[in-house]
């Protein structure tokens, strides 16, 4: 663990010094922390290099020369390599960005967000609610033509669900009836409510209403795979002959990257570009390898997207988007000190957050609640926490602490954010509290949530499906996997009821507004900035658009001719 370089600062000195951006080697300059797909997330600490963004810029712009590549490949993109080759076992963005070019769901998103149907052409919702029945399409198959059938579907989501190995993301599915009790191993598959209703339907039965499940049903980690999976598929290293459900069949891997065929028998026909290297790694620079013509998409950081913009060559080939991804600070409700509101309104008010994310990036977009900008339902209401130093110390002296007095020394525990010095500093001048900042790596940061969770904590999290559930009852729900810092309020539990039972949007919509009102009162968790993706891309390179999960479907893109 690195400590945090300057505990013992003048409490008054200006805080600019502290957000100028200058990282230590290896840190994600510019970016804050990484943002991840979901809680058990595999490292990814080139992350927000390997986010995609949206098409921007003149049609008539130049196109990237060509240079080196390897014989008969089509397209070469930069991603990252998977953890795991089974959905089921994945949790991180960067995962998913490439298993998503593998593997199918029944649904999925355009990149407008909107669910789009996919390995099923059509759902319908009966029971109030209480039970949603999909309906696969006919004729559908996996890459080495074997049918894909509703038992496919059920097993696949049973693999989500295993009580010895269950998915990091197993939470998506804990509405299902039956689910938790089996998850905890008291409950049999035949009390699961998840079936199958001949080939091609597959029913689902939920404990309350799940108005946002489609939208989940286009989450990585749902999506469908052959029962016989290879045990080895668990593994970062790709298994011979893997039949897959989507678009391309990986053929080969390396270090440097994989290849990628397009499927024959893919549901929406084979795709337009019929191999595609996608790299791991890169040698040099991601600007650098661009404008040498040797890749024809990769993600940069906003830093370079900055001088990008202005450049006559590179500007009209860069695009962005917004990752659907919010980055914020959390709490161990389940113990002292932040198991009282009090001491976490404390320091919610005390911070100036707003102020603090610009200094550290001009351009950054600033949060205003847990959901962000662009993810329908989530409200336009600004649920951020106000800045109110005088209220701040009235809260720590209604908790006993006037002044500080007698509070105890609390550790903030990243991976590394841009503001994680500016609020140890904040907090010491406005509260009088001592906090100790310490970085881990991610990988072990991600393992110290789950098995000691820190006093605070900061992390990023990205939609694995773009509803405000996402960000709200799987994150803050009482008992749900992925609420790391334990918060339970009874009154925000009634009001994510209340949004997954309704399917009209504006009684959904005010449902999650007063879900984020809570917690902007309650204070569990502190939001404090939205990210977004940036991208270099050849300009004849046509559908390489993000889709609502922030990821680039290869299946979609076509060279223009």
């Amino acid at each position: 663990m690195d400590q945090d370089p300057d505990p013992d600062l003048d409490p008054d000195a200006p805080l600019e010094p502290l957000l100028s951006g200058a990282r230590p080697p290896g840190r994600l300059a510019r970016i804050g922390i990484p943002v991840v797909l979901a809680i058990l997330m595999i490292g990814v600490a080139g992350l927000a290099m390997f986010a995609v963004g949206t098409r921007t810029g003149r049609d008539e712009a130049p196109v990237t020369a060509v240079g080196q590549r390897p014989a008969g490949v089509d397209l070469v993109m930069v991603g990252s390599a998977p953890a795991s080759w089974d959905p089921a076992r994945i949790g991180d963005a960067g995962s998913a960005s490439i298993l998503a070019q593998v593997w199918e769901g029944l649904t999925t998103f355009d990149v407008d967000a909107q669910v789009q149907p996919a390995l099923a052409e059509s759902w319908e919702v009966t029971e109030g609610g209480h039970r949603l029945t999909f309906t696969l399409r006919p004729g559908i198959a996996f890459s080495d033509g074997t049918p894909i059938t509703a038992r496919h579907v059920v097993d696949s989501w049973f693999r989500t669900i295993d009580p010895l190995r269950p998915s990091p993301l197993s939470g998506i599915l804990v509405d299902i009836q039956g689910v938790p009790a089996y998850l905890a191993g008291q409950a049999t598959a035949a009390e699961v409510g998840i079936s199958a209703d001949g080939d091609d339907r597959v029913v689902v039965e939920f404990s309350r209403p799940a108005a946002w499940f489609p939208a989940a049903a286009a989450s990585p980690t749902l999506a469908i795979v052959p029962s016989d999976l290879p045990a080895d598929a668990a593994g970062p290293f790709l298994p011979s002959g893997l039949a897959v459900s989507g678009g391309y069949v990986p053929v080969s891997q390396d270090a440097q990257g994989i290849r990628l065929e397009a499927n024959e028998h893919y549901w929406a026909g084979r795709p337009a570009i019929g191999v595609i290297q996608h790299l791991t790694g890169l040698d040099t620079g991601p600007v650098d390898t661009f404008s040498a013509g040797d890749i024809d998409y990769v993600p940069i950081g906003s830093a370079d997207a900055s001088w990008i913009a202005y450049d006559p060559i590179l500007g009209p080939q860069l695009r962005r988007s917004d990752a659907l991804a919010v980055q914020y600070y959390g709490f161990d409700t389940t113990r002292a000190p932040f198991d009282d509101a009090r001491i976490r309104q404390a320091f919610a008010w005390a911070v100036d957050w707003d102020r603090l994310v610009a200094l550290s990036d001009p351009d950054a977009v600033i949060a205003t609640s847990m959901v962000p900008a662009g993810i329908e339902g989530g409200g336009t209401g600004d649920f951020s926490p106000r800045h109110d130093p005088d209220a701040a110390r009235a809260a720590l002296a209604d908790a006993g602490y006037p002044g500080g007095a007698g509070f105890p020394a609390v550790t903030l525990v990243t991976p590394g954010t841009t503001l994680d010095a500016a609020v140890v500093r904040e907090l010491r001048r406005e509260l009088g509290v001592e906090v100790i900042a310490e970085v881990m790596p991610f990988e072990e940061f991600t393992t110290r949530l789950d098995d000691d969770t820190p006093q605070m904590w900061a992390l990023g999290w990205s939609a694995d499906y773009p509803h405000p559930h996402d960000f709200l009852g799987l994150l803050l729900e009482t008992g749900s996997p992925s609420n790391i810092g334990g918060w339970s309020d009874p009154e925000f539990d009634a009001a994510i009821d209340a949004a997954a039972a309704t399917g009209d949007p504006l009684v959904q919509e005010a449902a999650y507004a007063t879900a984020q009102a809570i917690v902007q009162d309650q204070v569990p968790v502190i939001p404090f900035q939205y990210s977004e993706d940036w991208a270099l891309a050849r300009s004849d390179l046509l559908g390489a658009g993000v889709s609502g999960l922030g990821i680039v479907r290869y299946a979609g893109m076509e060279l223009a001719r």
